[in-house]
């Protein structure tokens, strides 16, 4: 009876690894996915499925196993699915903390990088090159995002971080493959690039010239991942991994920051990259995905339309504040301003394609230094289902 809890403890850590895989909680973030990624860990804990057999302490499937069987039968080859499943309980907390923020990630550990080795040499499935790869390159993703930097160069990290990852560069092993292992490549370059900007962001007084090349290659890098990323069909969507779409918040958050930058000398327009055909592509997209049908079967899914509307509320705020300021005087400018916003506020406009509803910021926010005070706290909601376009006062206060 206790064996038989044990193996439904391990097949229900699996269901709900493939749940929070494929639940699509990049709009409806809830407290039941951060319960299950808990509770996952709290598993792998209580089978030992993060520390090799023999290792001192007793785990919940020693225990079983003694309790029946006697100690002679404690000893235990583990086997491959049990890999498996903490490399996947890592990439999926690891994948949310470097993306969301919402989630501490699972420790990466000596033995968890033997049953990478072990799932390497096996090779009892194609797909296990895969997630090798994608958790090894999430482990350099989740380095890069709590290096915490002290008084040595920025440079002296980001070359660092830059060799490691080209030793991760390796050839996929089908197309399907290469969209996901190129996205967690990029992801994991657009993390280390944005290193400079972080610097550069928290200390004013660095002057631009000495993150420039970094920053350029941040653009370059998020350049490369919107290109694979369009790539993806939209009727793809429904049955596409979380993962690309935190990978995909993520780089559109980051993106976001760098059009938005304030520094002297700074010139975003100068890179060729249109800020707002990418964020309206990416919304007509997210568009067209709630209309997709796959395998002929019509899916009533508001989620992405309610990513699609989130960017181009973005969207307006950047072009009311950057776009009418360089092309109009000031009195012109707060006249344009003026003009997308609603009278009653919080009121709706329509959006620059098809006729999608939005609300419109006041006036306030669009004159103001509204990009210059969006801290990581903002970003973090902005990523959640409780985010509120309609300027409530918790917004309005930032």
């Amino acid at each position: 009876m206790r064996l038989c809890i044990a193996y439904k403890t391990h097949y229900k850590l699996t269901i709900g690894e493939v749940f929070v895989a494929w639940y699509h909680p990049h709009v409806f973030w809830g407290h039941q996915v951060t319960n299950l990624l808990h509770i996952a860990i709290a598993l792998t804990i209580d089978l030992g499925l993060e520390r090799p057999p023999g290792c001192p302490g007793i785990d919940f499937k020693t225990a079983s196993t003694k309790a029946i069987h006697g100690a002679a039968l404690i000893n235990r080859v583990p086997a491959l699915d049990e890999h498996r499943a903490l490399a996947g309980v890592f990439y999926l907390t690891s994948m949310l903390s470097s993306t969301f923020k919402k989630i501490e990630a699972s420790s990466y550990t000596k033995y968890l990088d033997d049953c990478l080795v072990s799932l390497e040499k096996a090779r009892e499935y194609e797909s296990d090159l895969l997630l090798v790869q994608m958790v090894r390159l999430q482990h350099l993703a989740e380095v890069t995002h709590t290096t915490e930097l002290s008084s040595a160069p920025i440079s002296m990290y980001v070359k660092a971080y830059e060799a490691d990852l080209n030793k991760l560069k390796v050839a996929p092993s089908s197309e399907e493959d290469s969209v996901f292992l190129k996205l967690q490549y990029l992801t994991t370059e657009i993390l280390m690039w944005e290193l400079p900007l972080i610097d550069l962001q928290e200390n004013k007084a660095k002057p631009l010239r000495s993150h420039l090349e970094y920053l350029y290659r941040c653009i370059e890098a998020i350049k490369a991942f919107v290109e694979v990323y369009f790539s993806i069909p939209t009727d793809a969507y429904l049955t596409m991994p979380f993962s690309v779409f935190g990978q995909f918040a993520h780089s559109f958050i980051v993106l976001t920051k760098l059009a938005s930058l304030e520094a002297d000398g700074w010139d975003f327009k100068s890179f060729q990259m249109d800020f707002c055909k990418i964020i309206e592509d990416g919304a007509s997209r997210f568009d067209s995905a709630t209309q997709s049908s796959p395998d002929g079967l019509q899916v009533n899914n508001e989620a992405f339309g309610k990513w699609a509307n989130r960017m181009r509320w973005m969207k307006q705020i950047y072009e009311a504040k950057f776009l009418q300021e360089d092309s109009a005087p000031d009195k012109d400018r707060q006249d344009g301003m003026r003009a997308v916003s609603s009278p009653a506020f919080p009121g709706d406009v329509a959006a620059s394609a098809g006729g999608t509803q939005q609300p419109t910021p006041p006036d306030e926010w669009l004159s103001g230094d509204f990009f210059n005070q969006l801290d990581d706290n903002f970003w973090n909601n902005f990523t959640s289902a409780d985010f509120d376009m309609s300027f409530s006062d918790a917004l309005m206060a930032q």
